[in-house]
């Protein structure tokens, strides 16, 4: 059974018990209703009998028939006779048949003391029958119909009419809410068929637009999974691309080369020596893949510790001095407010290889002569750590893609690498939960900006404070390498 017709059928048997239960609550309400009011009406007619006899008794024939023509339209009146001798009409000139007088009569008999029957004899010695008349209603005029509680029972379609209204009204309302409810599920149901077909671009939160109810919030939460998918199968889409055309050149080249050592067998060393390069470029391009795979789709958190991130990066520049002196760089570091004990909580490698890719970036970049500068400062949530150059920059209408993969930009067009670099020093800034920052300086060069929040402990005076991932209790130092 489908959910629309489990949620129809379920308010259906909800709303019919409803009513069900409704109507045999008003039966037995109304029908103790009705039998006090019976009881009630009775004792009223034995009270009515009784004045009319007592006026009979004092005041004669006369005022009994006044008494009885001023109430004869209230109920308690209306079953009262009052026969004198052997009339068969009342003394309102209502006829009575034999049966009743020989009831009233039957009834004085074996019960002589009865509140319902009296006889009387007047100064003449004429007797006068007074009794009440027995009535065929045991109930009001209005008793408790089967349903609905008031209505005459005669017309008894009366009451299924309304009865039928009134279901029909609560089964409409059933369908409206079960279609309310089930409809926007076919919608999620039809996205995940589209979307499990390979239609990346399937949307249903517009179709839900006017809801604002969880399952409104629902067709929210399936875009955003769309979109992520979508970003993710064109970006492995776009990897895959790139990763073929890079493959093909060195393979290319490769094969090209292998081709010219079995015609000239006699340079074999030169060639040899040009497919180790081209293997090593492989080798670097497979290298730099996984990483960023890695980077890209671990779902394990990177392994950090606290390192003292001054010496890290005193380090780091020495490494790459040697580098840039052989083509006539050198590289500047200013801690600013940083001691040597300051603690920055990272994986090193990771850390060493994202400042290592800007820093050769930078130096591959810049003309030959230049000052690479490298600086540092804290402040109060905040690392921040800025590597600057004075090459030729990047528009900047392409900044904002220089950290997509395979990216290159106009100003890297003669110079060789695989486009992954910047690429993998983004995804390690972000597993860092840092932010990188690439502008323009003026008038030239590049800037890239690293921000890292700050989150250890430092010990001072006896206690523990927290002051941020970046930590010293010595004043700033500046060191030049």
């Amino acid at each position: 059974m489908k959910l629309f017709q489990r949620i129809f059928a379920t308010f259906c048997l909800v709303i019919v018990f409803a009513i069900s239960v409704v109507s045999i609550s008003f039966f037995i309400l109304q029908s103790r209703l009705t039998e006090k009011q019976t009881q009630q009406l009775h004792e009223m007619e034995i009270s009515q009998l009784h004045s009319v006899y007592t006026v009979f008794q004092s005041q004669g024939e006369h005022a009994a028939r006044d008494m009885l023509m001023r109430s004869r339209k209230i109920a308690a009146t209306r079953n009262i006779r009052v026969i004198i001798g052997s009339s068969t009409n009342d003394l309102l000139n209502r006829p009575v048949s034999e049966e009743e007088i020989k009831q009233a009569y039957k009834h004085l008999t074996d019960h002589p003391d009865s509140d319902t029957a009296k006889i009387y004899y007047d100064p003449f010695g004429e007797e006068v029958l007074f009794f009440l008349k027995p009535s065929d209603k045991t109930h009001p005029d209005y008793a408790p119909g089967i349903i609905i509680p008031g209505l005459p029972l005669a017309p008894v379609w009366h009451e299924f009419i309304i009865f039928a209204t009134t279901l029909a009204v609560g089964l409409l309302l059933a369908y409206i809410l079960a279609t309310n409810i089930s409809k926007p599920i076919a919608i999620l149901e039809n996205g995940m068929k589209r979307l499990a077909a390979g239609e990346l671009d399937a949307r249903v939160s517009q179709q839900l637009d006017e809801r604002k109810d969880e399952l409104a919030h629902l067709g929210i939460h399936f875009d955003r999974m769309a979109d992520q998918l979508q970003k993710l199968v064109t970006k492995e889409r776009h990897l895959l691309h790139h990763v073929s055309h890079e493959m093909r050149s060195p393979l290319a080249r490769i094969q090209a080369i292998i081709g010219l050592m079995q015609a000239r067998p006699e340079k074999s060393n030169d060639y040899i020596a040009r497919l180790e390069s081209e293997l090593s470029r492989m080798d670097t391009l497979v290298g730099e893949l996984l990483t960023l795979s890695r980077l890209e789709t671990a779902n394990i958190p990177m392994d950090k510790e606290l390192m003292p991130i001054v010496p890290f990066m005193r380090h780091l520049v020495e490494d790459s001095q040697s580098l840039a002196e052989q083509r006539g760089y050198s590289i500047l570091l200013d801690t600013g407010n940083l001691s040597d004990k300051a603690r920055f909580k990272a994986n090193e490698s990771y850390l060493y290889r994202a400042f290592d890719n800007v820093i050769r970036n930078a130096i591959n970049y810049s003309p030959t002569g230049s000052t690479i500068t490298v600086s540092m400062h804290e402040d109060r949530k905040n690392l921040h750590i800025e590597i600057s150059d004075n090459g030729p920059g990047i528009k900047e209408e392409q900044l904002p893609h220089i950290f997509t993969a395979f990216y290159r930009a106009d100003s890297s067009a003669n110079i060789s690498g695989t486009g992954l670099g910047l690429a993998i020093t983004k995804h390690i800034t972000e597993q860092h939960e840092g932010k990188l920052i690439a502008e323009n300086l003026q008038p030239n060069g590049l800037k890239m900006h690293f921000i890292f929040p700050k989150t250890c402990k430092i010990k001072e005076k006896g206690r523990h404070q927290t002051t941020g991932d970046c930590c010293q209790d010595n004043p700033p130092s500046k060191q030049a390498a």
